[in-house]
């Protein structure tokens, strides 16, 4: 009894340590992601920066780590090494800059490289988890990193946090979120991340296709048959040409000679009447006499100013014309048209983001994509460095004139610009 209680004792103790063993010598490769865009304090993002580089040596014990930076597209900074100082001197190197926050297409393709390993990986995200024009979902990249069983570890960093989005990459992804930086727990959350991969090993790689069966060879056919098949296309054959010669000897026939039935006059295939007839019985009548027409009934007495013209519509359109009020109609695919008006005074701004003027509820354009600005009474067109361009009339235009009747393509929209009249009733 007493040495059962002592294996069961030693057992106890050397579970834990087995599994730390195990997560000591896993080799797991690591992505370190880090936002370097400008919605970041600089204070707080020198702390990250410090806060990551005490933590290289860590992750490369751990296995080989490449590092990326992100902003308005996703960049490798150093591949996949298990150097300390080359990853503390590329942490060292970042930098922030850029318009926008690509994060779900960095963490897309950081998946993607450590899927190539063809083994568990880690992607340590440092961000506000704000994004801003990716072309891929959270959803993508989450289910992307359960398929390559890479696990997501977050942490915060700048001074307004997006948690939701934090928690629920670590969530989905069986990573866990670490806290805010520069004070945020790393190693503890990533140790756990590592430990539930050891746990948890990918599926099995699909079994190898079985090798396509060989091709049946077919009997040859007998003479005879291929004998008949023959016969029967050259009758084909000659139908088809003796057709041909029918319809050809149909049109060149001769058209059928008609005669007048009175006077036995050759007629044209186009005439419908003999015009010997005819001549005789236009000579019959008597030319020049009109024949009598009754005589009209007296008209009334009319006032004469009420048979002058009134004035005509350009002329009313002149006279009536208070004002032009520019204005912007759009189309999108799949709705109504829209009207905007424009102030005569008032830059607008138009794009996706809720500072515009005119906010359009439409990914395929930027958040702040282009404005009209009015100078002198003329208008002009002027692109904000918008990631698809601004069109006018076909053409991508920096800074343009705008003329009535001009048309406005951005993304999926089409705006016409037009001086609308305001006339009294």
């Amino acid at each position: 009894m007493r040495s059962s209680r002592r294996n069961f004792s030693a057992l106890l103790i050397a579970a834990p340590l087995a599994l730390l063993a195990a997560i000591g010598t896993f080799a797991a490769p690591t992505a370190v992601l880090v936002d370097t865009s400008r919605s970041v304090p600089k204070a707080r993002f020198e702390e990250a920066k410090k806060a990551l580089a005490d933590m290289m040596p860590v992750l490369a014990a751990q296995g080989p780590v490449c590092l990326y930076a992100f902003n308005d597209s996703p960049v490798k900074v150093c591949d996949f090494t298990a150097d300390p100082s080359e990853l503390q001197a590329g942490i060292a190197k970042l930098e922030q800059g850029g318009n926008y926050t690509l994060l779900y297409d960095c963490v897309f393709f950081a998946v993607k490289t450590l899927a190539e390993k063809k083994e568990p990986g880690v992607i340590l995200l440092v961000t506000d988890g704000k994004d801003e024009n990716s072309a891929v979902t959270l959803e993508d990249a989450a289910s992307r990193a359960v398929e390559a069983h890479v696990g997501i570890v977050t942490a915060g960093l700048g001074s307004s946090l997006d948690l939701k989005t934090l928690r629920r990459l670590a969530t989905l992804t069986g990573g866990q979120y670490a806290g805010e930086l520069p004070g945020a727990d790393l190693r503890q959350s990533f140790s756990q991340t590592v430990s539930s991969l050891v746990q948890f090993p990918p599926p099995p790689a699909p079994a190898k296709p079985l090798p396509a069966p060989a091709p049946v060879v077919q009997p040859k056919q007998p003479q005879g048959n291929m004998t008949a098949i023959l016969l029967v296309i050259l009758g084909v054959l000659v139908a088809g040409l003796a057709i041909i010669a029918a319809i050809i000897l149909r049109r060149t026939r001769k058209p059928e000679e008609r005669a007048c039935e009175e006077c036995g006059h050759l007629l044209n295939m186009w005439e419908t009447e003999c015009p010997v007839c005819l001549a005789k019985k236009l000579a019959i009548t008597n030319p020049g006499v009109s024949p009598q027409t009754p005589a009209a009934p007296p008209l009334p007495d009319i006032d004469p100013a009420l048979m002058k013209k009134t004035p005509s519509s350009e002329l009313l359109d002149h006279t009536m014309v208070l004002d032009e009020i520019p204005v912007l109609v759009l189309k999108r695919p799949g709705g109504p048209p829209r009207m905007f008006q424009l102030p005569a005074s008032q830059v607008v701004s138009v794009g996706r983001d809720k500072v515009n003027t005119i906010q359009v509820a439409d990914q395929t354009l930027s958040g702040q994509h282009f404005r009209i600005i009015p100078k002198e009474g003329a208008y002009y067109l002027a692109d904000l460095q918008s990631t698809n361009g601004t069109f006018l009339n076909g053409e991508r235009v920096t800074l343009k004139e705008l003329k009535p009747g001009s048309v406005i393509h951005v993304g999926q929209c089409e705006f016409t610009f037009r001086l609308e009249q305001r006339r009294l009733n």
